[in-house]
């Protein structure tokens, strides 16, 4: 070594943490205050994984995205506490534009510097918790790319997505069918963004009642309205501030609540119901739906202004039926997964009752695939499953045919008569339905908005129910 790379090396040494890695994540460099940080030594380092060494790392996302990843972590402990600065990751681009490497650096040279900075980063922290505590919701992510299963090319075009979105800093509207599992892809995109160490503020827009939605997202003040807390109460964005909020089948939010929410978006600041003071906040959108919103809009059930501010990156999660594929590797998870909670010691699937799970469609995905493992591992004795493991008291007529009922004593079965006249009283429910309907719109004169408030359902609602029933 000349003396000119041992006066680069003892900078990069005095220059806080520096690595440098491969175009496959491998360090290939790394100095002594990455040492220190990461407890292990150069000698231990060079050649193997950076996702091996620190859990968390960014070096993975820089490196598919081809983008620069900044994130907060541990470099060390001081005076018993431990150390955190933010660490950049920035991808060292061949002379084609594609990523050969990845260069990572520290935000700050000095141990005090990175104290400092640890301690203003506690503080709003422990700010935010306290406002999570009040409002009695929990606010971490608890899913990582790590537990989306698949090794599908359409698994793999997602995951590259979600990294995408993950250092990306825009709204993002992640779509797909009921059960493919759209709150796990939310949980992994907040977790891989510079927000991760933020709250993760979750919302299902279909169970809030539509008088108390704009209360649960904006907060009131006391006095506001009967029966609210004393002191009043922080709404969703205040909890979730410089971190995400997940909406979750935001296709269900109603037509009223649908501006205030663009208005929180576009100014970034919020109003408590029964205040006049303007709350600053930033937060990042994550949204889902299991119908297409452009279609919603297209059916005037969506303000289409929204669905530009939400939709600046879409993901789109492909349905079970279209990467069987990935049946084995779900299937084999959910095993483990089963085996640690119910105290079993099941090895494997049989091929044949592997076959009949990749021959069905899975109308519920991977939701309807896990339960069917969960039904099939609570009926199971041995140490593996077999068909006869599933047809036991299954419900998945489409998987098993006509030998569904194995196992299980016949005369307790609906008869032929039984079942035609359950399918008559569900066909009765269906018109029953469709004469409500004819009726709230004759007596409102074909107002729909009066016809849904009368029927005490959503307006939303009642244009599925239009549109089922081809009720013009």
């Amino acid at each position: 070594m000349n003396s000119t790379e041992k006066f680069l090396l003892s900078a990069l040494d005095q220059s806080g943490i520096v690595a440098l890695t491969d175009q496959d994540g491998k360090y290939l460099y790394v100095n002594k205050k990455w040492e220190d940080a990461a407890g292990y030594s150069a000698d231990e380092a060079i050649g193997r994984s950076a996702e091996d060494i620190i859990s968390g790392t960014g070096v993975t996302a820089a490196l598919r995205t081809g983008r620069t990843v900044s994130k907060e972590i541990a470099v060390g402990r001081e005076n018993g506490k431990t150390v955190t600065s933010v660490v950049r990751y920035q991808p060292v681009l061949d002379e084609k534009g594609r990523p050969a490497g990845c260069l990572i650096t520290s935000l700050f040279s000095r141990t005090e510097e990175a104290q400092e900075f640890s301690e203003r980063f506690r503080a709003v922290r422990r700010q935010g918790k306290r406002s999570q505590d009040s409002a009695g919701g929990g606010s971490k992510a608890r899913y990582s790319i790590g537990d989306i299963i698949g090794d599908s090319p359409a698994m793999q075009e997602l995951k590259d997505q979600i990294y995408i979105a993950g250092v990306s800093s825009a709204s993002c509207l992640i779509e797909g069918e009921t059960g493919t599992g759209k709150e796990l892809v939310a949980h992994a995109i907040h977790n891989i963004s510079s927000r991760s160490a933020f709250p993760f503020v979750r919302v299902n827009c279909s169970a809030i009642p539509e008088n108390l939605m704009e209360s649960e997202f904006f907060g009131y003040e006391e006095g506001s309205f009967t029966g609210g807390a004393k002191g009043g109460r922080a709404g969703k964005f205040e909890n979730a501030h410089l971190g995400s909020m997940f909406l979750d089948e935001i296709n269900a939010m109603s037509l009223q609540m649908q501006p205030k929410l663009l208005r929180a978006l576009q100014e970034k600041e919020i109003e408590r119901v029964g205040g006049t003071e303007s709350i600053p906040v930033d937060v990042r959108i994550l949204s889902a739906s299991n119908m297409p919103l452009d279609y919603l809009v297209e059916k005037g059930l969506f303000r289409r202004d929204l669905y530009y501010r939400l939709n600046i990156i879409t993901i789109r999660i492909p349905p079970l039926r279209d990467r069987k594929e990935d049946i084995l590797p779900l299937v084999t998870s959910f095993i483990r997964r089963y085996n640690k909670e119910m105290g079993r010691n099941v090895e494997e699937i049989t091929g044949e009752a592997l076959g009949f799970l990749t021959d069905y469609d899975w109308p519920g995905n991977v939701r309807e695939l896990q339960n069917v493992i969960e039904r099939a591992m609570a009926c199971s004795q041995g140490d593996r499953l077999e068909p006869g493991d599933f047809r036991r008291f299954s419900s998945e007529r489409n998987i098993f045919g006509k030998n569904i009922y194995h196992g299980i004593n016949r005369s307790s079965l609906p008869s032929r008569d039984e079942e035609n006249e359950i399918r008559t009283l569900s066909e009765q429910k269906a018109e029953s339905e469709k004469e409500a309907i004819r009726h709230a719109l004759r007596a409102c004169g074909g107002n729909k908005s009066k016809a849904a408030r009368m029927l005490n359902i959503s307006r939303t609602l009642l244009y599925k129910k239009l549109e089922k029933y081809e009720i013009t």
